[in-house]
């Protein structure tokens, strides 16, 4: 690990140096710019999760944006990899697609996609296919005033991926990515514009790759076809599909018990390798129609359909009935379908009004979201199969269970909301809102038969004070609802409820190429489902979780040539009140602590000139797997580095993950046990782009 950072430490020396002769040479100064599309910064003070004409530097949140540019220099091909960027945010896994969310200040988050929501775990994406993501945007804390359906809104914060989108210029561009496990990728972007009011986009890739993973192969395709028009002068059309379908053998995890046994080979894939392949398949069509209706007024409506399937099938270890003797495990058959629609409708109405010195962003708007749900699960205690883990050629041979008892559920929400973003005198921004919502489940099959209906109110009040131009302090409270998911009670579920307090300080200092947010918070998540001590398998909800922590998000570009981001978040996330889980067992997959530090350099001139280099560290301490707490991996330190050269419409790149080849664990979520996953050991990917 001290060899890693003095080696780091050591490759950007240089070219700290070089900043200031770049300087004199070219005469450049940085420039505020608040546009969206490539560019080649990392900084930006504009996102849509705030929802209007807003700065991040003006709203009394903790925001992070990662751009079109850091994403093609990090050479990032899945979301993991670029949420690793952002402080106190834990990724998941792109081989934990199914049920499993990114976790933000030690709370679930959920995916959105360009503003909206898709219900549960699965998303409205593929989270191991970054390219139709044109950038990431992370709101943390509740964000129940302005986001919502599904069962609620998120508790953590929301992860919105802004989707490329059809244009008005001509443009075709391409990329091919070969490397480690047999990996490879073709992918195209292709702009028509019609004329200069009209454009057609398509954006199409297809993934064929192995794993560290012995026996695992995944396919995916994504095919985003996008249409642009403005009709009429303030008027704006716009339509997106989006269709992702993936592949792949399930892997369930290392016993976290076996995970230093040397007779255990850490690349063992755990399951029965005959086993089908999971399929899942994610579809989304939106329309989103935008009309200026005055000057600083303006009305949107956004409808989207979204559909989600998958096919689940896999053999895996039940320690509760079934622990392991040795390295020898008994693994059941298992299969798990659900099928998922939804409809979301949102219209909304802003307006920048001057009332004598106080200017006024006003949001009014009103939601609709319909979610209908069928899953089932049917798992074999009949054919209990043997694995010896510290043998080879140990295997199993996968049964198709029968499917289990299905479980139909009905998840509906209206609500109204308001926000007034006010500023006083150029210094003084006042953010307040409110949302109400009714929420309404109704199980039709499964479950108690619950039929019933909430009725909640969430506020949220901020204030940010610019000290100097670029520099500003900045506190916010802010209260979420949602209803539980798949709640196992045997009375009716009650909302849960959260609660979050923040403040800190902002930079937006483009004379300096420094900007980003240092905060501090506490989150108190209420009404938490925890099991029930009187009845076999069934939740009770008596849980209290909290979490409270401090942030840092920064990035520094003093030139051209040179771009440098920096994380680093600490939470304590703990359980305060339960009638199982002993209170004060820290939150799964949480560390204390994660941070990240990452490098670019750019040659502009000479011989080098398109040459470009970059490294990163991203270190993460020790986490418990599950609750109650048992087993925890330890913590790490693992680098990488990129480089490319471009040739003007084309260019070369790479990357190289673990970097010193690392050996380490990670949390695995799979049916909330004590399983890990090896972190992957060094790996190289090549990519050749072009763009005309």
């Amino acid at each position: 690990m001290r060899i890693s950072i003095i080696a780091l430490t050591a490759a950007l020396a240089a070219p700290t140096s070089a900043f200031a002769q770049d300087q004199q040479q070219e005469g450049w100064t940085p420039d505020t710019i608040i546009v969206t599309g490539e560019r080649d910064e990392y900084q930006v003070q504009d996102a849509g999760v705030l929802r209007g004409p807003i700065s991040i530097q003006e709203t009394p949140q903790s925001v992070q944006v990662l751009t079109s540019a850091l994403i093609q220099d990090q050479e990032l091909n899945t979301l993991d990899e670029a949420l690793a960027n952002i402080s106190n945010v834990t990724p998941s896994l792109s081989s934990e697609i199914l049920l499993t969310n990114p976790i933000v200040r030690g709370f679930q988050a959920e995916i959105f996609a360009d503003g909206l929501i898709g219900y549960g775990d699965t998303a409205v994406s593929d989270p191991a296919s970054l390219w139709n993501v044109e950038r990431i945007e992370v709101a943390k804390g509740p964000t129940a005033t302005l986001f919502g359906g599904g069962v609620g809104a998120p508790v953590g914060g929301l992860i919105n991926l802004v989707s490329k989108t059809a244009n008005f210029e001509n443009g075709f561009s391409g990329r091919v990515r070969v490397g480690s496990f047999d990996t490879y990728a073709i992918a195209a972007d292709g702009n028509l514009a019609l004329s200069d009011n009209a454009g057609i986009r398509l954006v199409g890739e297809y993934q064929s790759a192995g794993d560290y993973i012995d026996e695992v192969d995944i396919d995916r395709i994504l095919l985003a076809p996008s249409i642009r028009l403005q009709p009429a002068e303030g008027t704006e059309i716009v339509g997106r599909i989006t269709y992702s379908r993936v592949k792949q053998l399930e892997y369930t995890g290392l016993p976290a018990t076996l995970a230093d046994d040397p007779t255990v080979m850490r690349d063992r894939f755990t399951s029965a390798s005959d086993a089908p392949r999971s399929v899942i398949e994610n579809f989304s069509g939106s329309l989103d129609v935008t009309q200026q209706l005055a000057s600083g007024i303006s009305a949107s409506v956004r409808v989207r359909r979204y559909k989600s399937n998958f096919d689940e099938y896999s053999s895996s270890p039940y320690f509760a009935f079934f622990p392991c003797t040795g390295t020898v495990c008994p693994e059941l058959n298992g299969v798990l379908r659900s099928d998922v629609g939804e409809w979301t409708v949102d219209g909304s109405l802003t307006a920048e009004v001057t009332t004598g010195g106080i200017e006024h962003v006003l949001l009014v708007g009103a939601q609709w979201d319909k979610v209908h749900y069928f899953g089932t699960i049917g798992s074999d205690l009949f054919n209990v199969g043997l694995i010896d883990l510290a043998d080879p050629a140990s295997n199993l041979n996968y049964i198709l269970p029968p499917d289990g008892p299905p479980s139909i559920n009905e998840y509906s929400t209206l609500a109204l909301y308001a926000q007034d973003q006010i500023t006083i005198g150029d210094r003084f921004h006042l953010l307040g809102s409110i949302r109400y919502s009714r929420m309404r489940i109704n199980e039709v099959a499964g479950g108690v038969g619950n039929d019933e209906v909430y009725h909640e109110i969430n506020p949220r009040i901020g204030a940010t004070i610019d000290l100097t131009e670029g520099v500003s302090i900045f506190a916010g409270y802010a209260t979420g609802s949602r209803l539980p998911l798949f709640f196992n009670g045997t009375n009716s579920p009650m909302p849960e409820e959260s609660e979050s307090f923040e403040g800190g300080l902002k930079l937006a200092l483009p004379e300096l190429g420094l900007s980003g947010t240092i905060s501090a918070f506490k989150l108190t998540r209420t009404n938490v489902p925890t099991p029930d001590p009187n009845t076999f398998l069934t939740s009770i909800q008596t849980g209290r979780q909290e979490s409270s922590g401090l942030e840092l998000d920064l990035i520094y570009e003093p030139s051209r040539a040179f771009s440098l981001l920096a994380s680093y978040g600490y939470v304590d996330a703990k359980v305060t009140e339960d009638t199982v889980i002993p209170v004060g067992d820290r939150l799964a997959r949480v560390p204390h602590h994660r941070g990240r530090i990452a490098a670019r350099y750019r040659f502009l001139n000479g011989a080098m000139q398109g040459f470009e280099l970059g490294a990163g560290l991203t270190g993460v301490s020790d986490a418990y797997i599950t609750l109650p707490n048992g087993a925890k991996v330890d913590g790490y330190v693992v680098a990488d580095a990129q480089a490319s050269y471009d040739f003007g419409s084309v260019r070369l790149g790479l990357r190289v993950d673990n970097l010193f080849n690392r050996r380490y664990f990670t949390p695995y979520s799979y049916y909330a046990q004590d399983v890990v996953r090896p972190g992957t050991p060094r790996s190289a990917f090549v990519t050749a782009a072009f763009n005309f």
